[in-house]
């Protein structure tokens, strides 16, 4: 397949040109998923949820995205990523302005429900566009798309969050998130490609053929399956992080709601400089070696979460888990790229956006159920175990690379 069929041309001027307002519409989405993956939870908390309840809030962020990444792989090959991101997030606009009407647990299952079902409008269309423009940018910025994403998810947004649920409450927060979104709609009429001109081939075929040949690359194709796989363990770390290390700093270690949530703003913080300026540090070593790096640091996150008893061993474990996540996504955006290169924006936009909320699902879900049945600690204690497992295999796979260089990996 060629992967510029059916696209409207990208060039290295086009890209340039079009990457600031890009970075700035991620920006803007990811500070009211910030706002409101913090608000959440402590809403939920707020009206007296249960452990299993307050997962199922988080959970609802990620089941949109399994559900539905690959559809909008399939549409935004037909019809472009424009009107689907401003149908999404003008929906979520609405939804965000009844959220407090009904303030009970029931609602606000609902409510994340229904968020979580449009949430991949508007993330799925301008991950897919960056990953269009980075062959033709310098590589060293496949991280940028994810910072300035996480700029506004994990530090712009937390803190805000703080600040309003301190000063006004829930419900003027979920009012400003509307704000927001409004904002991103016409930021993103004027940066997201429209329709193809021309659509290509896979444009052409139904759409369950469409759906059916994102299943077949991925069964063909053992390099997509293990980005993949490595994205949904990183992404399950962040998903239990966000919504349990909030609860573990402030029900067992003591601290603050504003100090809790500002262990999700240094995790961003450290995540974004790692982002923008780890490519240009890390473009000289391997993929491999830029995993082995990433798992040892998930793994120090986890320990440091199980164990710690005082908030700076939680410090130190947000400022772990940006790192090596941040570490992590540089060398799976690249990989991203080439992929798409060989197969096109819409397979590839759809599976890039599936695995990592699959580990978020688990991450939250999992983490309810185990948190309910063992306590919060021990999740991070299981996190810690997976990624001692996930250190083993990579470093074996770089020693049966030095071992046989000529080989191909397995």
């Amino acid at each position: 397949m060629n992967p510029e069929s059916g696209s409207d041309p990208v060039d290295a001027a086009d890209a340039r040109r079009r990457l600031p307002g890009l970075l700035a519409l991620g920006l803007t989405v990811g500070t009211v998923n910030g706002m409101t993956r913090v608000a959440m939870p402590l809403y939920a908390v707020s009206l007296g949820a249960q452990p299993w309840q307050v997962g199922l809030v988080g959970a609802f962020g990620y089941g949109g995205l399994v559900l539905l990444a690959l559809p909008l792989g399939g549409w935004i090959e037909r019809y472009g990523g424009r009107i689907l991101f401003v149908c999404g997030v003008l929906v979520a606009a609405a939804l965000y302005l009844l959220l407090p009407l009904w303030p009970k647990v029931p609602g606000l299952l609902l409510g994340a429900a229904l968020l979580g079902s449009v949430l991949p409008f508007r993330s799925v269309p301008v991950q897919t566009e960056f990953l269009v423009m980075l062959p033709h940018l310098d590589a060293s910025k496949a991280g940028w798309n994810r910072a300035a994403f996480t700029t506004g998810m994990f530090f712009v947004g937390p803190m805000a969050a703080a600040a309003v649920i301190a000063g006004l409450g829930f419900a003027p927060l979920f009012q400003l998130a509307a704000v927001g979104m409004l904002v991103s709609a016409l930021a993103g009429r004027r940066v997201l490609q429209g329709a193809p001109r021309e659509p290509g081939p896979m444009a052409q075929v139904s759409f369950l053929q469409r759906l059916r040949a994102q299943w077949a690359l991925l069964r063909q194709s053992p390099e997509l399956r293990r980005n993949m796989g490595i994205d949904f363990f990183t992404q399950m770390a962040v998903a239990y992080f966000l919504v349990f290390g909030l609860v573990l700093a402030v029900r067992q270690v003591g601290m603050s709601v504003q100090a809790a949530a500002g262990l999700v703003t240094l995790q961003g913080a450290v995540f974004v400089f790692t982002a923008f300026l780890g490519g240009r540090l890390l473009l000289k070593r391997s993929d491999n070696s830029q995993y082995l790096l990433a798992f040892a640091l998930l793994l120090a996150f986890a320990l440091l979460l199980a164990l710690g008893r005082v908030p700076a061993l939680l410090w130190l474990g947000a400022a772990s888990l940006g790192l090596g996540a941040g570490v992590q996504g540089l060398a799976s955006t690249n990989r991203y790229a080439h992929l798409l290169r060989r197969h096109g924006r819409g397979p590839i936009g759809g599976l890039s956006a599936l695995a990592a909320p699959l580990g978020g699902l688990l991450g939250a879900v999992g983490g309810g159920l185990v948190s309910q049945a063992l306590g919060t600690r021990a999740g991070f204690g299981l996190l810690a175990a997976v990624y001692a497992l996930l250190f083993v295999w990579q470093a074996q796979r770089i020693w049966r690379g030095r071992r046989n260089p000529e080989s191909p990996a397995p």
